[in-house]
């Protein structure tokens, strides 16, 4: 077809800014109207011809294609969203509690020792 959906090829960072580009062959890129979709469902009309996405988040996954009025749609892509690096994934916040209740039955165990020898000081 005449209409692509310029788009990147490895998935993209959430938080991270993601910009699609809407090109038709043989013309310049520049204020060009069109229509952009996510899973069939429009949710952008640009006259630039391109879509941006400030910070993507998770929900912004999915297919997405752009269609120009004369010219025709572009084929689907799919926009793939990886969690970021800083978010605390559920394994990090297991190994944290494990720690703290380690430490809390090594004090406790410390204590009823302590406690044991005051007692038989007496």
């Amino acid at each position: 077809g005449d209409v692509i959906l310029e788009s990147p090829v490895h998935p993209v960072t959430e938080g991270d800014p993601l910009t699609l580009h809407c090109l038709y062959r043989n013309t310049n890129p520049s204020n060009l109207r069109a229509d952009f979709y996510k899973d069939g469902s429009v949710i952008q009309n640009q006259t630039t011809g391109e879509m941006i996405i400030h910070k993507v988040s998770k929900s912004d996954e999915g297919f997405y294609h752009c269609k120009h009025p004369e010219r025709g749609a572009s084929p689907r892509s799919w926009i793939s969203v990886r969690l970021s690096d800083s978010t605390p994934s559920g394994g990090s916040v297991g190994v944290t509690v494990g720690l703290i209740l380690v430490f809390l039955f090594i004090v406790l165990v410390i204590l009823m020792i302590l406690l044991w020898f005051y007692k038989m000081k007496k």
